[in-house]
């Protein structure tokens, strides 16, 4: 083999080169799409993954609502206040399905809350807890209704077969704070509300 063939040969198998320009377009598409997916992963993804509506209490949150004297079946109430379907004064709010049970919890000592149940026009309304510092309720306790603003934030309202009376163990003292609790899938919100004496 002469040295022209040899040359030729060398020639061949020699790898083709990258001229400059074409390598640095290459290099500067690649950090481009680096830098844009570094963009999104900070920026976009949290608010992508982000629970738009996670649970909690959306109300009461610091009401005042006027405590009354009033009758459940044979038990008679002084200074109570109850969370009815009509007044709406307890008010949750999330999207999660996270199973049938939510806990409430009264955190005010001395107070407590009774869970009163319709059972139709022959058994009227039960009493299924009574004076509870902590209780469960069911979820379907809630009827889930979207906003107008956004459908996707749910708004959970007590059903009309259900009461929740709060009262005291005590006297009343006007404008007197109550706290409690309500824990669903792990998401504990927290609630509160003054209470109005009347007379006081």
């Amino acid at each position: 083999m002469d040295k022209d063939e040899l040359r030729c040969l060398e020639m061949g198998l020699k790898k083709p080169r990258i001229s400059y320009e074409t390598s640095f377009r290459a290099k500067a598409i690649i950090a481009a799409v680096a830098f844009g997916i570094l963009i999104f992963m900070i920026v976009y993804y949290p608010l992508l993954a982000h629970d738009v509506n996670p649970f909690d209490v959306a109300a009461p949150k610091g009401q005042i609502v006027m405590a009354s004297n009033f009758t459940i079946g044979d038990v008679s109430y002084v200074n109570a206040v109850a969370f009815t379907s009509q007044n709406n004064l307890l008010v949750l709010k999330g999207n999660d399905n996270a199973g049938d049970t939510l806990t409430m919890k009264v955190v005010t000592p001395d107070w407590c809350v009774d869970l009163w149940v319709w059972g139709g026009p022959a058994n009227g309304w039960q009493l299924k807890s009574g004076c509870s510092r902590e209780l469960e309720m069911s979820q379907y306790a809630f009827k889930r209704l979207p906003t107008h603003e956004a459908k996707e934030i749910l708004y959970w309202y007590l059903e009309p077969g259900y009461l929740l009376v709060f009262h005291k163990e005590g006297a009343v003292q006007n404008y007197e704070i109550v706290n409690f609790t309500v824990t669903y899938g792990g998401s504990t919100g927290g609630g509160y509300f003054k209470v109005a004496v009347k007379g006081s």
